[in-house]
């Protein structure tokens, strides 16, 4: 007997059987609980809302999985000096333009995608070589970073449209070159990310944005722009702009932070897709060493997120997220995340140690993370599949943790007291009340032992800052414990303070290049050794001490440089390029704190002896150009590979009144070293920052004039 009635059973038998096996998933299942940490048998989470549930799958990453693209894969090989092109400059001389490229070794023969970086320096300075940190991170990621050089002008405001219309055209020479060149360097000429910083990131939105409407085909295969603190689009966003990401800090006084603010607002009314990554306390500097990894994250990110999804519905708000150790996040996501999820999952991969929190929106999704977690970078993964396909629709996200609290120093003089004291201020940067002990450990001059300041803090609202005073100077190296009501360690963060107590000078010195009139002086000495430089050799190749005094007449400065080679060509306000000193002072304000405007002087000597001293930087009542009374002397010893600078800064070129100079005067100050051997300049030695990679007063050290 033929039994033709059991095919249709055993159909809905099976049917059935896919049903619950569904529902189990869906549901999560009576043995599927709990998340497992296993990425290969992932568990199931259903978040309940009010109209349905939300099927999640949890995987760890333990930190060892890598993506292209994302991780730093990759050795790099850097062509150096490649002509792109040749063009007549202002001077119609025909310049060579060249450009560095960093290519990533291996991995595999697919062309790459291509960032081209365009560098910063007001359209008159600046050279490829300034972004070669930023350059050297992306190619080890996986992208082919071009650094190009462009045609600068002495005066570029003069006649600006020619400024940008030149440089523009060398951008497009960058890019033909990136078509011709596709497949002897395995270029992706057709995936082309473009950024820069300051004028460079100025000069790459608004190139991409102009030739949408000039030649659109040309610039096409842009499918991102990265604008470090660039400042304005010039005309109204094309509704074609690729997605923008803007870096800024909020104490940048060359361009101020607002105006990238106003650019994000423009771009969100006009539909482009963009973020705006800003960097707290940080002036005109993406280089600055609290930020750059972060940025370089972010970058990343933003740049992967964009690449894999065209459609902007599908992208994040934020590529960069900010989150102190044991705090919940929300993360909003895309709009086509939310309306399909129906028979989909959300798969998320955490760090370890990350929990899923407590979902109570559909639209957004909640991370719990543990406490305790040192700072610095995590990832997080999210993506939409369908069950049973292996297509995902995915976007990650860098979470840069931070400590719980803030920390944040100011050094005064007490006039009541005649002492200098210490401001500490704690911000709360976490999402919870903060109930607890701080304690701070230092040295300060006027002591031999370690002295340590407690606190007990009874309430710390999210966001809300206490100010407390440490009743001495808390220098050297500050170490701040932070302790949670129960008296369990929550943190600890360690800096070292720049603080130089002078003493005022009790007898003449000569300034004539010697320095034989310090030995008896009564001086403060310092080290300049944090070294910003290519292919530093050691401490013959650049080293330097210095000493500082001062009268009521002047503030004096010696300097000893142990260098190899000395190299000066340059004159007025270029000798930034070669051999010399340049020198930040800005008279700080009653308070203690940072003063708005400041001075930067600049001193060296040319290879025939002829000295040069030059003012790039002059708060309002002071000129920029040669500070006529500035005395010095510079002295070279070529036997012993050893330069000396001496000079008497006359307080008349520093401050209007002069009668201000009293015992307790705070300055700021800051210091470098430029090394030139003959090759152009490899960089610099310097004694806090401020100067070199950025214009930022926040960075210098502190001075107090003593008796």
């Amino acid at each position: 007997m033929k039994r033709y009635w059991l095919f249709p059973v055993a159909i809905i038998l099976i049917m059935l059987a896919c049903w619950l096996s569904f529902n189990l998933i869906r549901h999560g299942g009576a043995g599927n609980k709990e998340l497992h940490e296993n990425p290969e048998s992932p568990g199931m989470k259903a978040a309940e809302y009010g109209s349905g549930t939300l099927p999640i799958k949890i995987f760890t990453d333990s930190g060892k999985s890598s993506e292209n693209y994302l991780s730093p894969l990759y050795e790099v090989n850097v062509h150096q000096d490649i002509v792109y092109a040749s063009k007549k400059n202002e001077t119609d001389a025909a310049e060579p333009l060249t450009l560095d490229l960093y290519e990533p070794v291996e991995g595999g023969t697919a062309p790459r995608p291509v960032f081209i970086f365009i560098h910063g320096g007001g359209y008159k300075e600046g050279v490829k070589e300034d972004a070669g940190e930023i350059s050297m991170e992306l190619a080890r990621r996986g992208y082919a970073v071009l650094s190009m050089n462009y045609r600068l002008k002495s005066v570029p405001f003069a006649n600006f449209q020619k400024t940008l219309s030149d440089a523009y055209e060398d951008i497009m020479d960058v890019i033909t070159w990136v078509r011709l060149n596709e497949k002897t360097y395995s270029l992706n000429s057709g995936r082309i990310a473009l950024g820069g910083d300051s004028a460079g990131g100025y000069l790459a939105i608004n190139f991409a944005n102009e030739y949408l409407k000039q030649d659109p085909s040309f610039v096409k295969p842009i499918f991102a722009l990265i604008d470090l603190y660039g400042g304005t689009l010039e005309s109204e966003a094309h509704p074609n702009l690729p997605p923008v990401l803007m870096i800024h800090g909020t104490n940048d006084a060359m361009i101020p932070y607002e105006q990238s603010v106003v650019l994000a607002s423009n771009l969100d009314r006009a539909g482009i897709y963009n973020n705006l990554f800003t960097m707290e306390g940080v002036g005109h500097d993406y280089k600055d060493p609290r930020y750059f990894s972060e940025i370089t994250e972010t970058t990343a990110y933003f740049l992967w997120n964009v690449m894999g999804n065209p459609e902007h519905e599908w992208l994040p708000k934020y590529t960069g997220i900010v989150a102190a150790s044991g705090d919940r996040i929300d993360i909003s996501l895309p709009e086509r995340y939310v309306h399909h999820t129906v028979n989909r999952a959300i798969r998320v991969t955490l760090p370890e140690g990350w929990e899923l929190g407590e979902q109570t929106d559909q639209a957004v999704l909640s991370l719990q993370l543990p406490s305790g977690l040192q700072r610095g970078n995590r990832h997080v993964h999210i993506a939409l599949e369908e069950y049973g396909e292996e297509g995902l629709q995915e976007f990650g996200l860098s979470v840069n943790v931070v400590d719980p609290i803030r920390v944040g120093y100011e050094t005064y003089f007490s006039r009541n007291e005649q002492l200098i004291k210490t401001r500490l201020q704690l911000t709360n940067q976490s999402n919870r009340d903060y109930r607890g002990l701080v304690r701070i450990e230092y040295s300060t001059y006027t002591k031999k032992e370690q002295c340590s300041f407690s606190r007990r803090v009874d309430l710390l609202e999210p966001g809300q800052s206490i100010v407390m005073d440490i009743p001495e100077l808390a220098g050297g190296k500050r170490l701040l414990s932070v302790f949670d009501a129960s008296g369990g360690i929550m943190q600890k963060t360690e800096s070292q303070a720049s603080v130089l107590v002078v003493p005022k000078l009790k007898q003449e010195i000569r300034i004539d290049g010697r320095l034989k009139d310090w030995s008896d002086a009564s001086a403060a000495a310092f080290q300049v050794n944090e070294q910003r430089m290519k292919d530093w050799t050691g401490m013959e190749d650049l080293s330097a001490t210095g000493t500082i005094s001062w009268d009521q007449k002047n503030l004096y400065l010696g300097l000893q440089v142990a260098d190899d080679v000395h190299r000066q060509t340059d004159e007025g306000g270029e000798i930034w390029r070669g051999d010399g000193v340049q020198i930040g002072i800005g008279i700080a304000n009653d308070d203690g704190s940072v003063p708005q405007q400041y001075h930067e002087f600049g001193l060296a000597m040319q290879d025939e002896a002829h000295l040069t001293k030059w003012r790039w930087i002059a708060p309002r009542g002071f000129g920029a150009g040669e500070p006529e009374s500035l005395d010095f002397a510079v002295r070279r010893s070529e036997d012993a590979g050893i330069t000396f600078y001496e000079a008497a800064i006359p307080w008349t070129e520093l401050i209007q009144d002069s009668e201000l100079i009293h015992p307790g005067l705070k300055l700021k100050f800051s210091l470098l070293v430029n090394d030139n051997d003959g090759a152009g300049r490899k960089g610099w030695l310097e004694y806090n920052s401020g100067i070199g990679t950025s214009k930022d007063a926040n960075l210098f050290g502190d001075i107090f004039l003593m008796e």
